[in-house]
This record gives C-alpha cells, structure tokens and sequence, in this order.
C-alpha cells in the first residue's frame, strides 16, 4: 500500500483515521490494477469509544497519482467537505461510508460520488436497513462492477443487517482509463473515530 496523510498500518490492518482531529488520509494499492470490470471485498470496522462520530471513510478508484489526497472532515480524504467546494481528486470514483451528517446526509449514509465532488450530498440513508455504522461491529462490503452497474452491499457481522444499492457508472471513461489505483481514503473533524480495514480483496 501506498500511504498518505493519516493513512498507517496497524498491524495486519490498515488504519485510514487514527482517532485524532481534522484527519485525511489515503491508502493505494501500489500499482494501477484494471477495473473494467471486477468483485472486490473487505471488511472493516470503526471505533473510539462507544459511539464513534466522525467522519467517515470511502472506497476510491482514482486516475491520478499515488500521492492523491483530498480533504479532511466531511470531504473523507476524498473530495471538499461542502458541495461547490475544492481540492477533491479529478478523474475518480468513491463510495462513502459517512457517519456524520454534514450537509444534510444524516449520520449513517453511502453514495456514490465523482470526480472528486463533496462526499455529501445526494446520499442514501441506510438506517431504515439496521445497518449503523456507529456500533463499532465488523462490517463486511462486496462491490462488483459488471462495466455498466457498480452494486455496493454492506452487511453487519454481528446484527445480519444488509443495505444493498446499485449506481450505473462507465468507470473507465471516468477515471480515463482500464487501469486505476484503488484503495481508501478516510476522514475526521472536530468530531473523530478510528476506522479500520481489517482486510481486503480484489
């Protein structure tokens, strides 16, 4: 992995946001892989404390270098934490896991974003599926790509609670080409938690 910001490892994990204010992070797979069309899964989980606040994290795959690395707090390491801000990163796709309602999202939402826009708004709210993010439970995601849908489903470990959602999305004339880094980036505030991905493949 290539890391950036707060992105470390932690152990056999790696550590997208360590607890600590105002954080941004990313964390790449060291060479471009193809995403035209593929499955990948992983799991994570957030802590730090009893009820982890802030931000969130996403799953990106980005046409730009290996040093990309876009704004903390509610922009997730990935884009401006408001809509019409700056600084996210071109050429890109991110699914988020946000936890902290910055623009209206509530706080337990995923989506899908591009191009480095804000990580906010629009959103899906996954509370009505019983997944929460907050619980600091393992969660396992599958996203599989089929070149024309990307289906993101998340289920919680211990709960079973699942949110399934579908984006139609040309990924490769988005990122500008067959091959992308993949990888994570993650974000914190004022308010914080530690978020983790226990492992991950593809």
């Amino acid at each position: 992995m290539i890391l950036n910001g707060k992105g470390a490892l932690n152990g056999t994990r790696l550590r997208v946001t360590d607890g600590g204010g105002t954080e941004a992070s990313s964390a790449w797979y060291s060479t471009p892989v193809n995403i035209q069309q593929f499955t990948t899964n992983f799991s994570f989980q957030i802590t730090g404390g009893t009820n982890p606040t802030a931000d969130g994290f996403a799953f990106v795959i980005q046409g730009g270098p290996s040093t990309a690395l876009g704004p903390a707090g509610g922009g997730l390491g990935y884009g401006p934490g408001a809509v019409g801000g700056t600084g996210g990163l071109a050429n890109s796709i991110a699914v988020k896991f946000d936890l902290y309602s910055n623009n209206g999202e509530g706080p337990d939402s995923t989506g899908l974003y591009v191009n480095g826009a804000s990580p906010t708004t629009p959103f899906v709210d996954m509370r009505s599926s019983g997944v929460n993010l907050h619980t600091t439970d393992v969660f396992n995601v599958q996203i599989s790509y089929n070149g024309t849908n990307l289906t993101m489903q998340i289920t919680d470990t211990t709960t079973n609670a699942t949110c399934t959602q579908t984006w139609p999305i040309n990924i490769a004339t988005t990122v500008g080409g067959n091959t992308a880094y993949v990888g994570f980036t993650g974000g914190t505030g004022g308010n914080t938690a530690i978020q983790e991905i226990i492992g991950w493949t593809m």
